[in-house]
């Protein structure tokens, strides 16, 4: 039930970020996806972190006032982010293999610029802004040395940068920059810190308008 209210609240903040806008404004509704770059730094003498993959798809939303030399407006999207990683853990001499993956629910609202070339059929773009999400479903880390399950937590907040090209004002291609401010599982020894900490991840995505 609790997740169900959280959907419903996220899709009324995208909602209400529409109707507000003025009738002259610019609103594109599309489909946004992207792909996560980085490879994960832990490595301990118990437990591995590897092979770490990351998507995200949704729908998305770009509200553009056309300004004079500069479009200016918002852009907000409900995206299904799906983590994985494989764990490895040290039993008996031998590394065991866990395949591991986090699912959230996303929303990011940026603040975008538009940016045009002259007669080109392609327009450059910025946008940044905060984001939240919400684990839908999570996978536990079993780790002897703690002694209990290690579970990711139910709710992160961070912030993107992006920049990219549009082309034909339909498809949108471009690099995100990710930082997280809160910690990724519910753990707290300082032995274990760098499964812990706080990410900074690149991405790179790709949006198409209707």
């Amino acid at each position: 039930m609790k997740k169900v209210k959280i959907i419903r609240i996220s899709m009324l903040i995208v909602l209400l970020s529409m109707l507000s806008m003025p009738s002259f404004s610019q609103v594109k509704i599309g489909l946004k996806a992207d792909v996560g770059l980085n490879n994960p730094a832990f490595n301990k003498d118990a437990l591995k972190v590897e092979n770490l993959t990351s998507y995200s798809i949704g729908p998305s939303i770009e509200i553009i006032l056309p300004f004079s030399a500069t479009n200016f407006g918002v852009e907000a999207a409900l995206l299904y982010s799906d983590n994985r990683m494989t764990v490895s853990q040290l039993k008996e001499g031998s590394w065991k293999d866990n395949d591991v993956s986090n699912r959230y629910l996303n929303l990011p609202v940026n603040a975008k610029a538009k940016f045009g070339l002259g007669n080109l059929p392609l327009q450059l773009f910025a946008a940044a802004g905060p984001y939240i999400g919400y684990l839908i479903s999570g996978d536990k880390i079993s780790v002897s040395e703690i002694g209990d399950d290690i579970k990711a937590r139910e709710f992160q907040a961070g912030a993107n940068v992006g920049v990219g090209v549009e082309l034909l004002k339909m498809i949108q291609v471009g690099v995100n920059y990710k930082i997280q401010f809160t910690d990724n599982y519910s753990l707290n020894k300082p032995d274990w810190k760098d499964l812990n900490a706080k990410t900074e991840t690149w991405s790179i995505t790709g949006t198409f308008y209707f």
